[in-house]
């Protein structure tokens, strides 16, 4: 398998571990997968939930929370590929995001809704911006939007199928559906936006991924990597 690219980022192995909030994707996790050469993951969902002052005041805790475990993920890791999960309808999204920034997060991956300020957030910083969209359409609308409001385009590209655990909007009888074409018709999409801007857009696929097969199965498709969260778990 081939490492995946991102910008100036490498890693070694083309996996990346998925944002699971409260107490799961932490620096612990995060650190582990990035010190074997993935791409580890700090989820902004609640990370300080244990703090004793969390009920009082939980954007402090939390954003007190992420500083240290972004710090320690790249201490266990050293000095590894770190990214942060932020979800777009979450309350206080850019304080997340800057907070991300400010400590050195090497990617931000946003889904959940549209981010659509992202590359605004990013502006002047080193991190690059991955959004996680499940649609052609989806990926259409926030691309174009980022084109024409931002003159810039995606680092990355997450695409979450029905299988993926999250905050997706599947209604249930999709659930079984074959995702495969929609797969492609998205990587033929970000083709443009690559010959536009002239850079590769990696796009990451995750859902329902738990074996050395399913993981080849996707690269062949024309993907770059894949997310993995409930592998881990």
């Amino acid at each position: 398998m081939k490492p995946l690219k991102i910008n100036d980022l490498f890693a070694n192995k083309p996996i990346v571990q998925g944002g699971m909030g409260i107490g799961i994707s932490l620096s612990n996790l995060a650190g582990s997968v990035a010190l074997e050469g993935g791409i580890g993951v700090i989820s902004v969902a609640q990370p300080g939930y244990l703090n004793k002052y969390f009920e009082k005041n939980p954007l402090k805790t939390n954003l007190e929370a992420l500083k240290l475990h972004i710090s320690l993920a790249k201490k266990k890791s050293c000095q590894g590929i770190i990214g942060v999960n932020v979800m777009s309808a979450i309350k206080n999204y850019e304080e997340y995001v800057l907070c991300a920034i400010k400590n050195k997060a090497d990617i931000i991956f946003s889904g959940a809704g549209m981010p659509l300020n992202l590359p605004k957030l990013v502006e002047g910083s080193k991190a690059k911006i991955a959004p996680i969209i499940s649609s052609v359409k989806a990926c259409s609308v926030l691309f174009k939007i980022w084109d024409k409001r931002y003159q810039r385009t995606a680092d990355a590209l997450v695409v979450e199928g029905p299988k993926a655990g999250g905050h997706l909007g599947f209604k249930e009888a999709e659930l079984g559906n074959d995702f495969e074409n929609e797969l492609i018709r998205i990587i033929e999409l970000i083709r443009t936006y690559e010959q536009k801007y002239k850079k590769d857009i990696p796009v990451i696929f995750g859902g329902g991924i738990f074996n050395n097969q399913d993981v080849k199965h996707y690269l062949s498709l024309g993907c770059s990597g894949i997310q993995v969260g409930t592998r881990f778990v």
